[in-house]
């Protein structure tokens, strides 16, 4: 039995501007859009969408289908975004890779991102399949990413607070968007941990139960917490 799971702890993480440094649909605009003359008029919009979306301004579900939309992004894009995000993993993670390791059946990705981005980049972690809950693209017959599933919780307003409600346990979210509060106002986790390392949502200050600059004091408030 892990540690987490002696206590029966469940780490539910963001991975845009928590695990990774940055926000995976900004950095895959960047990729796709490299060739198209007005690109960084279009990369402004797409960054200023997720901006409003992290803090709450715009629905998520809105937000996730305008940038999309707005990306004209392939299969052949994504892979080398994955292999730029393996560079870009924020450096507290990775220095805490053997507590993952050792705990990974009570840790969760829970994110508005895409899986076939966060798996490769967490697999290493020992994250399992099955414990990363995000969004699905869908490709035409040209690889070309034309749409979201739009069935996936995770591509619905409150869709962490639905994901996190069917695990079972003492959850604690982490992360750096309102989204991620959103879980603890409506009660699928009992701590909400803002995760400010990368960016500090100010607004979001107040609704944090802590906040950390880094997994090291996320690791410290959980045994200060729950294992003393």
């Amino acid at each position: 039995m892990n540690k987490l799971e002696s206590k029966n702890i469940n780490l539910l993480i963001d991975f845009d501007s928590t695990i990774i440094k940055e926000e995976s649909l900004d950095l895959l605009s960047t990729i796709s859009l490299q060739k198209i003359t007005n690109k960084n008029e279009i990369i402004k919009q797409i960054t200023n969408i997720t901006t409003n979306a992290m803090e709450g301004k715009i629905n998520f579900s809105d937000a996730l289908t305008h940038r999309i939309k707005l990306l004209n992004a392939y299969k052949k894009h994504i892979e080398i975004l994955i292999r730029k995000i393996q560079n870009n993993i924020t450096s507290s993670f990775v220095d805490n890779k053997q507590f993952f390791q050792e705990n990974y059946k009570n840790c969760y990705v829970v994110s508005g991102g895409f899986s076939e981005i966060i798996y490769p980049v967490v697999k290493p972690y020992k994250i399992q399949k099955n414990n990363i809950f995000a969004n699905q693209f869908l490709f035409n017959n040209d690889d070309k990413i034309i749409s979201i599933d739009k069935n996936n919780l995770l591509s619905q307003d409150l869709g962490k607070v639905k994901v996190a409600k069917n695990i079972k346990g003492n959850n604690i979210i982490i992360g750096d968007g309102f989204t991620d509060y959103e879980v603890k106002k409506y009660n699928a986790a009992e701590k909400f941990i803002q995760f400010s390392g990368n960016i500090n949502r100010k607004n979001l200050n107040p609704y944090a139960d802590f906040i950390a600059n880094d997994f090291n004091e996320i690791i410290n408030f959980i045994n200060n917490n729950y294992f003393n």
